[in-house]
């Protein structure tokens, strides 16, 4: 007959919780170790400093949760409790999310990063994209082709344009995704007027820990991987990204996706959000 589990005490769903972050940890430093060998004198320290500064902020965050829920304050009060242990699960799941990112690089540049292409509707992901997302986005699909490609890789990829876009756009911002068709294939475009990237930095912004410095986003946060992943992702596709932008005019990143990646184009109505 079935045995029946006892239920989960607070502490141990906490404690649960925080061993499993631990792992994530510890192969984030170890991945961080690789990559950092291969930066140079200033560029390591400058990377080694903002990397341990961004550290900081989730693992403060679960210790700060970990003793409140370990305190007289969070016992017998659920809300208080459930708040704490969300706190403790998307922190995790952010440091989860960076181990992922760089563990992605690092396969890329040993060239054993594999893909599992499969049929993707871009309108359909880009529909259950936007819904994370407010007005600020404009979303304009006039086509819906058919791709072969890797859901979860490029699902990620349009997370990262779409939040790095936001994240470089100083007040409301006000940023715009589209499709468009040619006879070489589709075209992805990610557009906003934020505050833009000087010329001589262009070339630099799909490097690992590089990021544009800008006095009026100071707290922007991340490890400046986002564009790096995006970019490898992009090539292991045998697509190509470009980017043009204008300080203080904003950015526009451009996907080609050639016809070799496409199944068929499906028309579908235009979607404006």
């Amino acid at each position: 007959m079935p045995v029946s589990l006892p239920a989960l005490t607070t502490s141990e769903t906490w404690l649960i919780l925080l061993v499993l972050a631990l792992p994530s940890q510890a192969l984030f430093c170890y991945i961080l170790w690789r990559m950092l060998r291969r930066q140079k004198g200033t560029i390591k320290t400058d990377v080694l400093h903002s990397v341990v500064h961004e550290f900081q902020t989730p693992v403060a965050a679960i210790r700060m949760a970990v003793d409140i829920l370990d305190s007289p304050i969070a016992r017998n009060q659920p809300e208080r409790t459930e708040k704490y242990i969300r706190i403790i699960r998307e922190e995790t799941e952010r440091l989860q999310h960076q181990v992922e990112t760089m563990l992605t690089l690092a396969r890329a540049d040993q060239n054993t990063l594999i893909l599992n292409p499969e049929p993707v509707s871009l309108c359909s992901l880009i529909e259950t994209i936007a819904e994370r997302h407010g007005n600020y986005l404009r979303v304009f699909l006039p086509v819906n082709p058919l791709l072969m490609a890797d859901r979860l890789h490029l699902t990620n990829v349009l997370h990262n344009l779409i939040d790095n876009a936001v994240k470089y756009s100083p007040g409301t911002p006000q940023v715009f995704l589209n499709t468009a068709t040619d006879a070489n294939g589709v075209m992805l475009t990610i557009r906003d007027q934020g505050i833009g990237i000087p010329a001589h930095q262009l070339k630099q912004i799909f490097k690992p820990f590089f990021r544009v410095h800008d006095r009026s986003q100071p707290s922007v946060k991340g490890f400046g991987l986002g564009l790096s992943y995006v970019q490898r992702i992009v090539l292991a596709h045998n697509w190509r990204i470009d980017v043009t932008s204008e300080p203080g005019q904003g950015s526009e990143f451009r996907i080609s996706i050639p016809l070799a990646s496409i199944l068929a184009p499906v028309n579908s109505p235009s979607i404006v959000q």
